[in-house]
């Protein structure tokens, strides 16, 4: 008997260097040593040295170390490569039974010899006990070849056969289970090896077996082999052929049916199956229900079952490969898996052991999973029969869905081929329900630019013969909902509806449910098990109707739905024939298709398409973030929620991850980086234990691991020595990387972790340095140490406010709080950083409310004791942790050029580190406690951490390929998304024109659809579209809408409207020019027009009024899209940013501050970045505030900024606003200048007369007069006194005129207003003072906080449901029934529901009172007389003006604009009153000036106003209780010091100024004759801290 030398060698992991070498020889001596010369000695007298996987591994090793090149090839038997040939039915590792391990020492080559000698022999024998037949064959085939030919040579078994005779006993064995066509010749002379394994496995003749990974990956021939003999048909249709690869038989045998589906009379399905069983790629367009899953799952079955090959489907929609999956297995159909993340870790494990063990041959995954390694390294493991890719309109910028992940799959399919070494490339079918000609080129030009492969194309008709058509005109919802029901009744069948809101699914189903008709909802955002219930009792016919929104009716096969009702309309011509196809499956009943039509329903798929497509701009954004996260490193690993927070993007806005994921799809496709596999770099290696068994008695002995852990311990340590040691039965390198071992086992990552490093603490596992931490040389420790210690008193802060059990809290108060507890730098941002670190570590449930920025719902999970002792061992050991990694970086030397210094450490090293120190707070820290600590710096930006226990917060690995930090991505680049986007717009066109059709002529309608799919999509637009109308479907407006924001405006106006191509735009606009009108088109245009996203555009006002006007007109114009959009006052937004409620009292310099944190990064980013800005009024603007706009345009380089105002109209020089910052504009960044003088407001010589005046003023913007549109004149009357008291023949022009319309008399002062309101109250005639609320903000009202405090106290949210705002306001209508305030306390009700009319939220009411003045709230009527003063009445007009101008001398251009703004509030009558000569060389039609000379007395009454300065405050903590029954209007009784109530009860002391003006009063003659209440305000004692009520009486004094 020969003598054969069994040997093992270990390695170090390059391979290059030999650790230790042991063999034995039969008589059972043994080699144990690392010593090649006495290796080659011990085995120079054996026959033959036998091992596992010694030809790639261990014999090269040895004539590396020997210089011998070919040592050891004569004498070698590898066992690796005879196991697939000997033991095809049963992979041979599995031989290896853990059990088997546990005892024996990991990495003992002796003990691994001793295996390779006991496989040998069972080879040997495996071999022996083969036919003489097929051992024949694998002599033939094998005996030339190396690693083989020695193992014939030890049997002594040479046959004599030529490749003749073993052809012909090939062909003879294997008839009918083969090809007869299969050349034979060629497959023995060219693959003997590859031949041999596929005969072997052929052989076996079991289902389930397939070839070994390692084969497949060193002999790709086997694959091509295996479907040359067994899935590829003859011409001519053999034995075998006509069995096995009939399409008629898998159809029968599989799903019953005799027959395929027809289309048109057409047998497209036939053609498209057998097309896929011949090998080629295909394109099926067939219809929604048209059979199109059977199309590719026959091949697959088939494919399956001959070259037990797997067909891999991709799709995009989780929920569809369930359903398929599931209707696979009510057919008795098991070999088909879905791995998707509907999956837990358990049911994801179990599929992957299907695909590995060969039990499955359908594996569906969406174009995300391409991304794994697990799922790369089960398709490399498998023979890949097919690609089928579904929704394949997703490839082209042109369908109504495209995808640009789907653009990876190609380079996916490319790669798996060049891996597994494939010559002939692996077939791919696309199948989807609706393609115009255009998707069908895209598609196949994609294939053939990316695998150069040619597409077949199997193309069915749209229509279906037994659907009829009928669509509605609608004009409103009721409208809607009345014809809904009275087609369920008339049809009582299963219906589905469609809307295309999730709010809308839910309503709609409870209204009909309300109604009596049996209706349930759907849609995506519901749970899965109440979508599964409602899906059930649909199919079931336990409920009638489905409202739901597209997400419904994929893979759904309900033969009997009778109707399906579009409530809103799809958004393309392709969804809409889908969805519509869901009725009348069984094409033996006809079946209905209504669409409830109304034109609103586009525009509101222009809005919704508007806000989710990603904008180059965004996709540069996304590329800027990148840029700064891999300024050190080419590498990243960062989750898409991180990279949108340093794009500056507002981690509220709606499927924000997915537009991540786009725009990075997006710069993969250009070329600007590379996603890399989903993979955590952490892995579980280095065992230190000797065998598994020493392992396992560790973990048990272990008080670390609780129970469960122990289990998955011993899990993963089995898991790993098991892979260690399968080296001895494949070639596939070991694999402990932390993602692989979840998915094999079943066990989530983050457990996975936890346990390794368990094991890593209790030296089982080596420690590895997989952390790293990138610190700032510039930097020294105390940044990072009081980055830490403020986020601890914050944490503190913030906990203390949290209730025990669930509420919600507003933001902005915690912040107050804190900074009232002595904090600084509070943010909203660094609250939420806070909140989601507690979140994600399960101490709390969170809940972000929609719409709601600021607020937010929180829920304690463990108590606040437990919690307070998690917050001080964390903020402790991250002062350690932080302190030793400055050290160690200190220590080490780097590159001067570098600016980061990179320390690589463990969890494990820093355990010992705090176990090491024993100072005074001794600390006892867990493997979690470092890890919740290191994770908590890396969160709050103290230190930068990658790596470790961290990868399973990070999914996105991405390698930057373009260097330079300088390129951006280009238009160009953009190009396939904007053509897309484009046809989206096109599409909703489309949808709306078809149904237009469809009201019109039914035939013309059908014709349309058929032409839209048939015809070249030019061709289809012409015959349709002609002329100017393809300018209309370009636009996101439908023509109706398009004429309702532009059809009334002045060509002047549209040029601003028009205008996107100016990054900077000032617009001077004059007096009346519709000013208002044009901001609210330009903000609808910019929304609906522009492709602006509501949360990128900023409108900054400067007072709440405007705000609340814009807003209004705003929904007016494109309804609810513009409740979304941020239009704020300057300290609106600047408190804001900051995190602040706001007050009157810190209003100075918050811009200031604001200013100096943008410039100093202290603001949260997504807070600052905008693309759009839009000032009004901006001739008010100060240096601070042009400061702010300053700062947004250096934060947003390719923002827009559209100033508007008018400069002669700057009449607040007095804050500082100049209208020279607009200029600045105009000069620093070459600002596109708009004049917008057309006066819509004045008659012709008023607006002439202004001109006049106007040209008086210096240093002007505009530089053309003002044009009139109304062409007819007004009345002019100037008249010049000789009197100071020009009041007094004032008052009395005003009780002669004969006046229409609205009046208004303009003073210059508030004294001056006053004296005219008491004079003409005095006449009797009908006048309002228009006040203003200085000194106190509205919300300090006593009606104000009456009402406040009860919508506060409406329940614990933060929104006021309706019914207690109804509530609130009936009882305030019986409060303040008395009260002369109430008029006006209802203007402001109505003016914030106007502006919240969905939703109010208690934090936007305390806002809107904060901010707003009570002169905007002033209700016009004709019947009453107004006084104001020039500042208050700016922004409004009145039919006629008189205007007191008492010692005013316009000798300056501030007062010459005020006198401006005064003369062009007045439309039609205009009369101006003063003492002066300026005015008499001004002249205009109709104008009529005079002087009078007559001396007029003083008024004999006044009334006055009293302030807070004007009342002793201190006084009324005292008589609280004596106020409680007043109220605004009330009468007040005089005493000598100030005012009685009614009692004679002292209310009121003067303040010792006021009762000097009293003086002087008297002094002329004056007594008080009246007093009424005319405000009553809380004010709050800052010394005492606390809160009174006050009264702020009027005084009527007369003489």
């Amino acid at each position: 008997m020969p003598v054969t030398a069994f040997f093992d060698i270990e390695t170090d992991r390059s391979g290059n260097k030999i650790l230790d070498i042991g063999s034995i020889l039969p008589n059972g001596s043994t080699f144990h040593k690392n010593n090649v010369g006495d290796f080659a000695k011990f085995t120079e007298k054996a026959h033959f040295i036998c091992g596992h996987n010694i030809l790639q591994h261990d014999l090269p090793c040895l004539q590396k170390y020997l210089g011998v090149a070919d040592w050891g090839f004569n004498k070698a038997i590898d066992t690796l490569l005879l196991s697939p040939l000997l033991f095809p039915k049963n992979p041979y590792h599995h031989l290896l039974k853990d059990d088997k391990l546990q005892n024996e020492e990991l990495n003992n080559p002796v003990n691994d010899s001793l295996k390779a000698s006991n496989l040998f022999d069972d080879e040997v024998m495996a071999f022996q006990k083969l036919d003489e037949e097929l051992k024949e064959i694998f002599y033939t085939l094998l005996y030339k070849t190396t690693g083989f030919n020695n193992f014939f040579k030890y049997l002594g078994y040479a046959p004599a056969t030529d490749e003749g005779r073993t052809v012909e006993i090939i062909k003879k064995r294997f008839l009918h289970k083969i090809c007869d066509k299969s050349d034979i010749s060629s497959f023995v002379h060219t693959s003997p090896v590859a031949f041999a394994y596929a005969l072997a496995l052929l052989n076996c003749n079991d289902r389930n077996s397939i070839t070994p990974p390692w084969v497949l990956k060193n002999y790709p021939e086997v694959e091509r082999l295996f479907f040359l003999m067994t899935n590829s048909p003859c011409i001519t249709g053999c034995g075998y052929c006509r069995q096995a690869l009939d399409p008629y038989i898998a159809l029968n045998k599989h799903f019953g049916f005799s027959q395929f589906r027809m289309y048109g009379g057409e047998p497209l399905q036939e053609k498209a199956v057998k097309a896929a069983i011949n090998g080629k790629s295909i394109l099926a367009v067939f219809p929604t229900g048209g059979g199109k899953s059977l199309t590719f799952q026959v091949p697959a079955l088939m494919s399956g079952e001959n070259a037990k090959a797997l067909t891999v489907v991709i799709s995009p929609l989780q929920s569809l490969m369930k359903d398929q999956v599931d209707n696979l297995e009510k057919k008795n159909i098991t070999e088909a898996v879905a791995i998707n993340g509907l999956l837990d870790p358990i049911e994801r494990s179990k599929a992957i052991e299907r695909i590995e063990n060969g039990f499955a041959s359908l594996l569906y995954i969406s174009p995300e999973s391409l991304r794994s390694v697990t799922i790369e390294r089960l398709l490399l493991k498998r023979k890949i029969a097919r690609f089928v890719i579904d929704e394949a309109h997703c490839f082209s910028a042109w369908g109504q869905d495209f995808r640009v992940d789907y653009l990876y799959i190609g380079e996916f399919i490319k790669n798996l081929q060049e891996t597994k070494n494939l010559e002939d490339p692996i077939p791919v079918s696309c199948f989807t329900a609706t393609a115009k000609q255009k998707v069908i080129e895209d598609i196949g030009d994609y294939f053939r630019a990316k695998l150069n492969l040619t597409l077949e194309v199997f193309s069915a008709n749209a229509s279906r013969t037994n659907l009829h058509y009928r669509v509605y005109r609608k004009e409103n919802e009721e409208e809607k909902y009345n014809q809904l029901r009275a087609i369920i009744e008339s049809k009582n069948c299963p219906t589905i509806v469609y809307v295309s809101r999730t709010r809308r699914a839910n309503q709609l189903a409870k209204r009909l449910d309300d109604d009596g008709f049996s209706a349930k909802p759907y849609h995506g955002k519901m749970e899965k098990e109440e979508k599964s219930a409602n899906q059930n009792a649909f199919m079931t016919g336990e409920v009638n109707i489905m409202v739901a929104t597209s997400a419904f009716g994929m893979g759904v096969d309900k033969s009997d739905v009778g109707s399906v009702v579009h409530y809103d309309i799809s958004d393309s011509l392709e969804n809409y024939v889908q969805e519509a196809g869901r009725a009348g499956r069984d094409e033996t009943i006809n079946a209905d298709c209504f669409v409830l039509f109304n034109e609103e329903d586009l525009d509101k798929h222009f809005i919704l398409l508007n806000q989710t497509k990603i904008s180059s701009k965004e996709i540069n954004q996304i590329w800027k973030a990148i840029k700064e996260l891999t300024k050190t490193k080419e590498k990243l690993s960062n989750s898409a929620l991180e990279i949108a927070r340093k794009a500056g993007w507002d981690d509220g806005i709606k499927e924000i991850e997915t537009r991540v994921y786009t725009a990075i799809a997006a710069l993969e496709d250009a070329g600007y980086l590379q996603r890399g596999q989903n993979n955590p770099s952490l892995f579980a290696s280095s065992i230190l234990s000797t065998n598994a068994q020493e392992a396992i008695n560790k973990i048990n002995a272990s008080g670390k691991f609780s129970p469960d852990e122990k289990v998955q311990a011993v899990r993963i340590i089995k898991k790993l020595f098991s892979k260690k040691s399968k080296r001895l039965s494949t070639e596939e390198a070991a694999e402990s990387r932390v993602d692989y071992i979840s998915d094999q086992l079943g066990i989530v990552k983050g457990q996975v972790i936890r346990v390794i490093q368990l094991m890593r603490e209790e030296k089982i596992l080596a420690d590895a340095k997989d952390l790293n931490a990138f610190i700032k040389k510039t930097e020294s420790v105390n940044r990072s140490l009081s980055i830490t210690e403020a986020f601890r008193k914050l944490e503190d802060q913030l906990l203390s406010c949290l209730q025990e059990g669930e509420a919600t809290y507003h933001l902005k108060e915690i912040i107050e709080n804190c900074l009232q507890g002595g904090l600084k730098d509070v943010t909203v941002n660094k609250l939420k950083t806070i909140i989601n670190f507690w979140s994600i570590k399960n101490w709390i449930k969170r809940q972000s409310l929609e719409y709601a920025g600021n607020h937010i719902r929180i829920a304690l999970l463990i108590d606040k004791k437990t919690f307070r002792e998690k917050q001080e061992t964390r903020h402790l050991l991250a002062r350690r942790i932080t302190e030793y990694l400055y050290k160690k970086s200190a220590e080490i030397s780097t590159d001067d050029k570098q600016e980061d210094v990179l320390i690589e450490f463990s969890v494990q090293e820093l355990k010992e580190m705090i176990e090491s120190e024993q100072g005074m707070f001794t600390v006892k820290a867990s493997i979690d406690d470092i890890e919740d600590s290191l994770f908590y710096l890396s969160r709050i930006g103290a230190i930068t951490i990658e790596g470790g226990f961290l990868v399973s917060y990070n999914r996105l690995t991405i390698n930057r390929l373009e260097k330079n930090n300088r390129i951006q991505y280009k238009e160009n680049d953009y190009e396939k998304l904007r053509q897309f986007y484009q046809q989206k717009v096109q599409q909703i066109h489309i949808v709306g024109e078809y149904a237009k059709r469809m009201i019109r002529n039914y035939n013309e309608a059908l014709q349309f659809v058929d032409d839209y799919f048939r015809l070249n999509y030019s061709s289809f637009l012409s015959k349709y579209f002609p002329g100017s109308r393809q300018d209309e479907i370009k636009r996101t407006l439908t023509p109706e809408k398009f004429i309702k924001l532009f059809g009334s405006l002045s060509p002047a106006q549209l040029h601003i409207i028009n205008d996107s191509a100016n990054q900077y735009i000032v617009v001077a606009a004059g007096p009346g020019s519709g000013k208002t009108r044009v901001l609210v088109h330009k903000l609808a245009s910019l929304l609906l027009a522009e492709d602006v996203k509501h949360e990128q555009l900023l409108m900054l006002t400067f007072s709440r009024a405007a705000a609340t006007e814009f807003k209004k007109r705003l929904m007016e114009l494109i309804g609810n899209a513009a409740a979304f959009i941020e239009i704020k006052t300057f300290h609106s937004y600047c408190f804001d940013l900051l995190g602040r409620i706001g007050s009157l009292s810190e209003v100075g310099n918050v811009i200031k501050t604001v200013v100096e944190k943008i410039r100093t990064g202290e603001i949260e980013t997504s807070r600052i970045t905008k693309t759009v800005l839009v000032v009004d009024e901006a001739q008010d603007m100060n240096p601070d505030e042009y400061e702010l706009v300053k700062g947004l345009m250096e934060q947003n380089e390719e923002m827009r900024v559209i100033l508007v105002g008018d400069d002669d109209q700057n009449i607040y020089g007095f804050r500082g606003a100049d209208a020279a910052n607009m200029q600045k504009l105009i000069t620093d960044k070459e600002a596109k200048k708009y004049e917008l003088v057309e006066n819509y407001r004045s008659k012709k010589n008023i607006v002439d007369f202004a001109n006049q005046w106007a040209a008086t003023i210096s240093r002007r913007l505009k530089t053309t007069p003002s044009y009139p549109v109304k062409q007819e004149n007004g009345i002019i009357q100037v008249t010049a006194y000789s009197s100071k008291n020009v009041a007094v023949p004032l008052s009395n022009q005003i009780k002669q005129a004969e006046l229409t319309g609205s009046t208004c008399v303009l003073t210059k002062t508030n004294e001056e207003a006053s004296l005219v309101a008491g004079m003409l109250t005095q006449m009797g005639i009908a006048a309002k003072l228009i006040q203003s609320n200085d000194g106190f903000n509205l919300a300090n009202l006593v009606e104000f906080r009456y009402f406040t405090a009860i919508v506060n106290n409406s329940g614990d949210n933060s929104i006021i449901p309706d019914d207690d705002w109804q509530s609130a306001k009936q009882q305030l209508q019986q409060q303040i029934l008395s009260s002369d305030k109430k008029e006006m306390v209802n203007a402001v009700i109505n003016a914030f529901e106007g502006v919240n009319p969905a939703r109010k939220y208690k934090s936007d009411w305390n806002t809107f009172l904060t901010e707003s003045k009570l002169e905007d709230f002033i209700t016009i009527d004709s019947e009453m007389i107004y006084v104001s003063t020039i500042h208050k009445a700016k922004g409004k007009e009145f039919n006629n003006i008189f205007l007191e101008l008492k010692n005013f001398s316009p000798d300056t251009d501030k007062e010459k604009r005020e006198l401006y703004v005064a003369i062009t509030r007045a439309k039609s009558t205009l009369q101006i009153h003063y003492s002066g000569k300026y005015l008499r060389s001004f002249s205009a039609d109709n104008l009529i000036y005079s002087e009078d000379n007559d001396p007029y007395p003083e008024p004999k009454q006044i009334i006055l106003h009293l302030t807070h300065r004007d009342v002793y405050l201190g006084y009324f903590e005292f008589v609280q209780h004596r106020i409680s029954a007043l109220f605004s209007g009330a009468t007040l009784t005089i005493m000598e010091q100030g005012l009685c109530n009614q009692k004679q009860e002292p209310v009121v002391k003067y303040a010792n100024q006021f009762n000097e003006v009293l003086k002087g009063y008297f002094e002329k003659g004056f007594r008080i004759a009246k007093a009424k209440v005319n405000f009553m305000v809380y004010w709050k004692d800052e010394d005492k801290q606390k809160e009174v009520i006050v009264v702020l009486p009027r005084l009527l004094l007369i003489r």
